[in-house]
């Protein structure tokens, strides 16, 4: 694993495009929608374990270990006028709640390599900001190149 770190005090705007996004969250769509879009989101990504038969379970591991730090509004599937672009679980640590991290993140095969998973990373930042983080957490597997490319991109550093 690699793990990295980033100070949210002062962060990047967003596109112009990325700012506009839509959002739904998991308290919009619901448990199987929002495993759903989770789904979609992870076809192929050699990291990602979730099938078609345990997304649902999957969703429901995550928000049972966020524990009382939980909030299903801040879970969100994005999209913009062409369709959804990704999903993003941005969570505060129930001990550290200064201190977040993005469980998941995750484009859609169709919309990778446009840069939407740096706006999206960044996204996910902007809103931890919001809840009232001062920091970032995050980690990838280390052969997670696009990964590391979004976290070098945005400034976290390891």
């Amino acid at each position: 694993k690699v793990h990295v770190r980033r100070g949210l005090r002062v962060l990047p705007k967003l596109r112009s495009d990325a700012a506009s996004w839509g959002r739904q969250s998991l308290a919009d769509l619901g448990e199987e929608g929002f495993s759903d879009a989770m789904l979609r989101a992870s076809v192929g990504d050699p990291f990602s374990e979730s099938t078609p038969e345990t997304a649902l379970a999957d969703l429901r591991e995550l928000i049972d270990a966020a524990g009382s730090a939980f909030d299903p509004h801040d879970w969100f599937v994005v999209g913009d006028v062409r369709g959804d672009i990704g999903v993003v679980l941005p969570h505060l640590f129930a001990d550290r709640r200064t201190t977040g991290t993005l469980w998941y993140l995750g484009v859609l095969p169709e919309r990778r390599g446009h840069g939407y998973g740096t706006q999206l990373h960044l996204l996910g930042l902007h809103r931890l900001r919001n809840l009232g983080a001062l920091d970032y957490v995050g980690s990838t597997d280390t052969a997670n190149e696009p990964m590391l490319r979004v976290f070098a991109r945005n400034g976290c550093a390891s």
